[in-house]
Order: structure tokens, then sequence, then C-alpha cells
């Protein structure tokens, strides 16, 4: 749940949005078996949810640069999201009084679930001892017996 405590930090970040004002939990989630191979590590399911953030007592004057603070988020941190299929969010907002409002924002999410072999790591699998963390891409420095073409 990376993307959702990523996406809450960053609504923190607001003018006028504290951490006693917000909730944030993982809703409907599903869990899928993938066992995909990534050379440093192996990807051995994804969880599919729906993030849930609810912002009482959010300014009304920020309530449009909280919507735009959710866009841009998005654009930037969850650039897969098209690729796999998911919705666009959900967003609810009720008058609270002259000067606030209550926000409820649902967004799905589907994260990767990885581990890569650590001796001391808490799971087994495979006869090996895990733990859960980023696998990690190695990034060719060079090419060698290519043709330009």
């Amino acid at each position: 749940m990376k993307k959702l405590s990523a996406l809450a930090a960053h609504l923190l970040a607001l003018p006028g949005i504290t951490r006693d004002q917000m909730t944030a939990f993982a809703d409907q989630g599903k869990l899928s078996l993938t066992g995909k191979d990534l050379g440093h590590g192996l990807e051995v399911g994804r969880f599919r949810y729906d993030a849930v953030i609810s912002i009482d007592r959010c300014p009304s004057s920020i309530a449009e640069l909280l919507l735009s603070f959710l866009v841009v988020w998005l654009a930037k941190n969850d650039v897969e999201r098209f690729v796999q299929g998911l919705a666009d969010p959900d967003v609810d907002v009720s008058l609270s009084d002259d000067n606030t409002v209550d926000v409820e924002i649902s967004v799905e999410f589907d994260e990767a679930l990885v581990i890569v072999p650590d001796p001391e790591g808490p799971l087994a699998f495979e006869g090996a001892q895990w733990r859960v963390d980023d696998a990690g891409i190695n990034v060719a420095e060079s090419l060698a017996g290519l043709e330009a073409v």
C-alpha cells in the first residue's frame, strides 16, 4: 500500500490540512497470484484495492487545489494506471459550514508484491529466505554487437 501512503503524505503538504483531519485506508482489496521472476526478486502477486482518503474540515478555499494535487500526483506517480485499466478517482464533497468541506476520495490502485532474497528475511519460500522489497533494475551502461542503421 505504498501508493496509498505516498498519496496521503502528498495531500498533507497542502496548506490547511493536518494529519488529525485525515483518515486513509485500503478497501475492497483483492490479491492475485502472479509468480513473475524479476531477475533480482520475485513478483509473488498483485494487490488491487480502493484507497479511501477522507479529509474533514478541509478549507473550502483549497478544495480545487486539493483535486488538482490529486490529479497531478496520479499523473506523475501512477503512470501505469491506464494500462492496468484502473478507474478514475471518485470524489465526494460535502459542505460542512461556510468555510469548510468534508472530502472523501476513492482511488483504485494496483501494486506489485515483490520479495527479494535475504538470508535473514522473515519469509520462507522455495527453499530460501526472503524479505519484501523492490527488486531493483540493472541499467545497461553500454551496448556491444549492435550495428547502426
